[in-house]
C-alpha cells in the first residue's frame, strides 16, 4: 500500500525553508559600536532572527503520471543567530546558525532541527540617504519527520527518512533612511530543492501488523520570483530592529534585532 498524498504533504511542508532577505542598506546603517575603539575598516555585528513562514508551493522535479496534486499549506517557525563581518560599511559577510520546527495542515510534524547558511550583502549605490544593495545567500537543513497523520490516524515512520533541503537566494533592492526609520523593498529570486536520502520507506498503519510501503521523490520550488518589503529602526547608531514580509515565491514574516560591536 502506498500513500502519495502523504508524501506530497510532507515535502510541501519542508519546502518552506525560504529565509529573510533583509534591508539592502544594512551594511551602512550603524555608525558606532558597543566596544569603544575606532576602526574604520571592519566591524562585527550579531543578530537574532525570528522567522515565521506560512506558505510556499512546490512540485515534483520530474513529472510522474497525470494526477494533479493540490499543495497544502505549511507553517515553519525558525529561530536563528547571524554573525556578520562588515567592511567599510559597504560589504557584509555573514553566517547563520539556528533551528526550526514545522507543522503542516495538522498532518505533518517534525522536531526542531539544526540549520545553517552563509551569505554576503553589498551596497552598490549610495546617494545621501538613498541606497541600492544586493544580497546572496545559501541555506541548508536536514529535516526528519516524526510521523504523518492521514484520515485522523498517526502513522509512525519506520525508516530513517531524512529530507535534505537546500536553497540559493538572491535579492536586489532599495531603501531610503529618514532619521531612525529606513523602509525598503526587494525583488527576490529563490532556487530550492528537496532531496530524500531514500526514495522508499516504511510506515506503521494502525490495524496492520506489518509496515507498509511509501515512496518519495525530489521536489523543487514552483515560483522562483517574488518580493519583500520591510522597515528598519536604527537604535542609537549601535543597533537595529527590523520587520519584513515576503510575497509570491514565499509568504512569510520575520523580526530581527542586530547589535554592532
Amino acid at each position: 500500500m502506498r500513500y502519495p498524498f502523504l508524501i506530497g504533504c510532507l515535502l510541501t511542508a519542508v519546502q518552506c525553508w525560504s529565509f529573510v532577505c533583509g534591508n539592502p542598506a544594512q551594511p551602512g546603517l550603524m555608525t558606532k559600536g558597543l566596544v569603544p575603539f575606532k576602526n574604520e575598516v571592519w566591524a562585527l555585528r550579531v543578530a537574532f532572527l525570528d522567522d515565521y513562514m506560512y506558505s510556499q508551493h512546490i512540485h515534483g522535479e520530474f513529472e510522474v503520471g497525470t494526477t494533479e496534486e493540490k499543495p497544502p499549506v505549511a507553517s515553519l517557525s525558525s529561530e536563528t543567530a547571524q554573525l556578520t563581518l562588515s567592511f567599510q560599511r559597504r560589504l557584509d559577510i555573514y553566517g547563520l546558525l539556528g533551528s526550526s520546527t514545522l507543522q503542516m495542515d495538522e498532518e505533518v510534524f517534525s522536531r526542531r532541527q539544526f540549520s545553517w547558511g552563509i551569505g554576503a550583502k553589498a551596497i552598490v549605490f549610495e546617494l545621501d540617504c538613498f541606497r541600492i544593495g544586493a544580497d546572496l545567500k545559501y541555506f541548508q537543513t536536514e529535516q526528519k519527520p516524526l510521523f504523518l497523520v492521514s484520515s485522523g490516524l498517526a502513522l509512525d515512520i519506520e525508516s530513517n527518512l531524512m529530507l535534505k533541503y537546500r536553497e540559493y537566494q538572491g535579492s536586489f533592492g532599495m531603501s531610503y533612511q529618514s532619521g531612525i526609520f529606513c523602509p525598503y523593498i526587494n525583488g527576490t529570486y529563490i532556487n530550492t530543492k528537496i532531496d530524500p536520502n531514500q526514495y522508499g520507506f516504511l510506515v506503521n498503519v494502525p490495524g496492520f501488523e506489518e509496515p507498509m510501503d511509501a515512496s518519495i521523490r525530489s521536489f523543487v520550488g514552483t515560483n522562483a520570483w517574488g518580493m519583500a518589503v520591510g522597515a528598519t529602526l536604527v537604535m542609537g547608531e549601535k543597533g537595529t530592529l527590523a520587520v519584513e514580509s515576503r510575497f509570491f515565491n514565499q509568504n512569510g514574516i520575520n523580526a530581527s534585532l542586530e547589535i554592532k560591536f
